[in-house]
């Protein structure tokens, strides 16, 4: 192999460069982004860049400006690819010069869901997947704003709470039950729900939005299915991606919920590969889906680099993730069985504690608020699919670490 095209200068494809070059290939890398940026973190637009944007420009990239020229990758920016050509062997670009390449990454990742209702691309209906798009909203969450939140999955979550702290008016909308009910089950998504109703979040949960009104070319108010207006000055949606495919389904390429991958991150076509937002791989414990986490576009990446030398690869971890809200620190990792047990160490009302979600004896989730030390056993407890009793797991005296070896 001589040359790698990789579609996406993201999280992705970012480190799927790095460790190209750390893996020893000399050849050629050819980076292309369609945004002007070069790769970046995402998880600080929803927080830290909301908060203080004057001084957010340097803190998120992956690697200094200079180190791709250091490192002989070529970055295209503001450039998008039009079409995977397989018999030219590359990528075409927008215009139709043919980038050469003996195997493509695609991380391609995805694009925020949009509303469909009339008015959802008004000036201040905000959907936030790029720092542009971050850059945009922190104009509209200014002290004493009136921000409609469209959903609370993790970002709507996340950008709540950092409305509040810049000392905006919130109210947000969901129609499940709870915020992150379903990456945090509903015991603790309501646990999460009374967190923000606290600290200042009017919720309508159970309910959806049916309309917009208008003034002056902006929308004025949120109208919801019980007939509610909610008036307002911005409206924030967060109701998931959709992933971005339609390269890899001009290509003839098998695609489900995703861009279907093996273990080792191949795609249909031997000389593609797929890495995270838009892969569909194989679950930790049984089926296929697609894991929309920082860890998994870094590692999954990784792993791909890794496959398109040659290594041996057989990439399937369970889903880990993080989100700060407030002075809230929430890490998951694994599932929760639809039939779960649930243990508790710590106490829930302090915010500071740890949850087990059983299948039988064995452990396939963990949750962590306030106890981030928690989760680097909690993970391989997790990974190792250990069998605990729940009193042994509930005993703080009986520490994580004995757990974990005495399964060893």
């Amino acid at each position: 192999m001589h040359s790698v095209a990789i579609v996406g200068a993201n999280l992705a494809g970012g480190r799927a460069a790095e460790a190209l070059r750390q893996a020893g290939f000399d050849g050629q890398i050819t980076l292309i982004g369609e945004e002007p940026l070069r790769p970046y973190e995402r998880p600080p637009l929803s927080k830290e860049l909301l908060w203080n944007t004057a001084e957010a420009p340097n803190n998120f990239f992956l690697q200094d400006e200079g180190w791709y020229a250091e490192n002989r990758i070529d970055l295209l920016l503001n450039t998008r690819v039009e079409a995977l050509d397989l018999n030219a062997g590359g990528v075409r670009l927008s215009g139709g010069p043919l980038v050469t390449a003996d195997k493509v990454l695609l991380a391609t990742g995805g694009h925020a869901r949009k509303l469909n209702l009339a008015g959802a691309d008004c000036a201040n209906v905000h959907y936030l997947r790029t720092r542009d798009d971050a850059t945009r909203m922190a104009l509209d969450l200014r002290q004493g704003a009136r921000v409609v939140i469209v959903g609370m999955g993790v970002i709507g979550a996340e950008v709540a709470a950092s409305a509040i702290k810049l000392g905006c008016e919130v109210t947000a909308i969901e129609p499940l039950a709870a915020p992150m009910e379903r990456a945090l089950g509903k015991r603790f998504g309501l646990w999460l729900g009374e967190q923000h109703s606290k600290r200042g979040v009017r919720t309508y949960f159970n309910r959806g939005v049916t309309g917009f009104k208008f003034a002056d070319g902006r929308v004025s108010a949120v109208e919801i299915d019980d007939g509610t207006l909610i008036p307002c000055d911005a409206v924030v949606v967060g109701v998931g991606i959709i992933p971005a495919t339609s390269l890899a389904i001009d290509a003839g390429l098998t695609v489900n919920n995703g861009i279907v991958v093996d273990r080792r991150c191949q795609t249909s076509s031997p000389i593609v590969f797929a890495a995270g937002d838009v892969a569909e791989q194989d679950g930790f414990f049984g089926g296929r889906f697609r894991q929309e986490t920082y860890q998994n576009a870094a590692d999954q990446a990784q792993a791909a680099a890794l496959a398109m030398l040659g290594h041996e690869v057989d990439y399937c971890k369970p889903m880990w993730y993080w989100s700060d809200q407030f002075d809230l620190n929430i890490q998951f990792c694994g599932q929760i069985p639809v039939e779960a047990e649930i243990v508790v160490r710590g106490d829930v009302e302090s915010n500071a504690f740890v949850a087990f979600f059983l299948s039988g004896n064995t452990i396939e989730g963990v949750l962590t608020v306030n106890r981030a030390a928690d989760m680097g056993i909690g993970k391989r407890l997790v990974e190792r699919r250990v069998i605990a009793s729940a009193d042994r797991l509930a005993d703080a005296d009986v520490s994580l670490r004995e757990l974990l070896k005495q399964t060893a």
